[in-house]
């Protein structure tokens, strides 16, 4: 994907506890199709069938179309009907428009189902009520000037609710929007940016000059100048040879959106120092380069993953107390990038919330011990695991599923108490 990166540092955040500084800064990618030379679109309305649904999310659709191309801030919206009077009156639409936006709604399908539950810790099997709908459909945008289509795309989404009760479930017209078909018309039509989060790694050495020297580089990113600090961390790691420098070089780099020279880096320093962190920040900086480099169809399914890991990062929010320390723990077993992938994003979210994330250097070997256990892992291997970590509440991550069934799991455990206090759902939400 061709990118252009502007980083910008929002702000730093000296955790408590110990815990090093936490840096915020924004990166600004290219739009995912070749819109230059257009500044001025028209959302035409949406094709449809015979049926009420089908003509209601029509009209939404093209709504929702409309409210994206406005919300990029670089398009003039020219409404539908002076494209239609223009053409009523056989006139060029060419002077007066760039690109027409145009989309049909190809299928609709929904389903209500039941089935019996036991509630837990009691005697008792009540129904649960459970509606599912799919949407297809297609969009393109086509040049008013020599008529080349810029994008033909056909998307399909699903969605659903579960409830205990039969009027208590969504309609099918708010399903169908959930459905999300436009989810990534914006970021196609114009730059947009997004949050990245990284967390600097604290110096333990008590050796006074080492920790002068690391103090004077972290003070040059509160500066907002990673050139600086980069330079101060490589001098550092080439004079003392500590593996924190090295990591917070590689930091910088990626915030100099050089993601592939902090590749690199890491890749050095981990024959240099064998420090196992070295292969896991190797991993998820590989995982950021496939993300930018990935074709459209596949960042699309990043995307849908990015709202999955956003709705459980609320969802934990909502439930954890104040200076609670929480460890993100991945147990699954099969499909274990993708829930480290969903993990390192949760634990991005909740640090930027100021929660206090159990340090992944320190807890990695646990984890590794967690995964070697045989059969099924027990809430109370989990919470053993844990308490030696330190941790007050646990995050238990998991991604089952296969292809558009895939969905993201977690399950919050608080330590003191021994119980499950959340647990995600079977709604669209947690699609991946």
């Amino acid at each position: 994907m061709r990118a252009l990166t502007t980083v910008c540092l929002l702000f730093v955040l000296l955790a408590l506890g110990g815990c090093a500084p936490v840096i915020h800064f924004e990166v600004t990618r290219a739009p995912v199709w070749d819109t230059d030379g257009v500044s001025r679109i028209a959302v035409m309305p949406f094709e449809h069938g015979a049926g009420t649904n089908e003509r209601q999310i029509a009209v939404h659709l093209a709504a929702e179309a409309a409210g994206h191309v406005l919300g990029t801030g670089r398009f003039t919206l020219v409404p539908d009907t002076v494209i239609q009077g223009l053409r009523a009156a056989g006139a060029g639409i060419e002077e007066h428009v760039d690109a027409l936006l145009t989309g049909k709604v190809i299928e609709v399908r929904g389903r209500d189902s039941t089935y019996s539950e036991r509630r837990y810790h009691r005697d008792t099997v009540v129904t649960v009520y459970n509606r599912e709908a799919a949407l297809t459909v297609s969009y393109s945008l086509e040049l008013t000037r020599g008529g080349s289509v810029v994008v033909d795309k056909t998307r399909a989404g699903r969605a659903g609710d579960t409830q205990y009760s039969y009027y208590r479930l969504k309609s099918m017209q708010r399903l169908l929007q959930e459905c999300s078909v436009l989810s990534g018309l914006a970021a196609g039509l114009a730059p947009y940016t997004v949050i990245e989060t990284r967390a600097l790694m604290a110096e333990r050495s008590k050796d006074k000059v080492l920790r002068r020297e690391m103090k004077g580089a972290a003070a040059h990113v509160k500066r907002r100048d990673y050139g600086a600090a980069l330079g101060a961390y490589k001098k550092i790691y080439g004079e003392f040879g500590t593996f924190a420098a090295v990591y917070n070089a590689s930091v910088m780099h990626e915030a100099l959106g050089e993601t592939r020279a902090a590749i690199e880096l890491m890749e050095r320093a981990a024959k240099e120092t064998g420090d196992p962190e070295a292969q896991s920040r190797i991993a998820r900086l590989n995982r950021r380069l496939q993300r930018e480099e990935m074709p459209e169809s596949d960042r699309e399914a990043a995307e849908r993953a990015d709202k999955a890991v956003a709705h459980a990062s609320g969802e934990a929010l909502g439930v954890l107390s104040p200076r609670v320390r929480v460890w993100i723990v991945n147990t699954e077993r099969r499909e274990r990038e993708q829930a480290a992938a969903a993990a390192d994003g949760i634990a991005a979210a909740l640090a930027r919330k100021g929660v206090v994330i159990v340090d992944r250097e320190n807890a990695g070997v646990i984890e590794t011990e967690l995964m070697q256990v045989s059969g099924g892992l027990s809430d109370s291997d989990i919470l053993n695991a844990g308490s030696r970590v330190g941790a007050g509440v646990i995050i238990v991550v998991t991604a089952p599923g296969t292809g558009i069934m895939r969905r993201l799991q977690i399950r919050i455990l608080d330590v003191e108490k021994g119980v499950p206090v959340f647990q995600s759902g079977l709604d669209s939400n947690w699609n991946i």
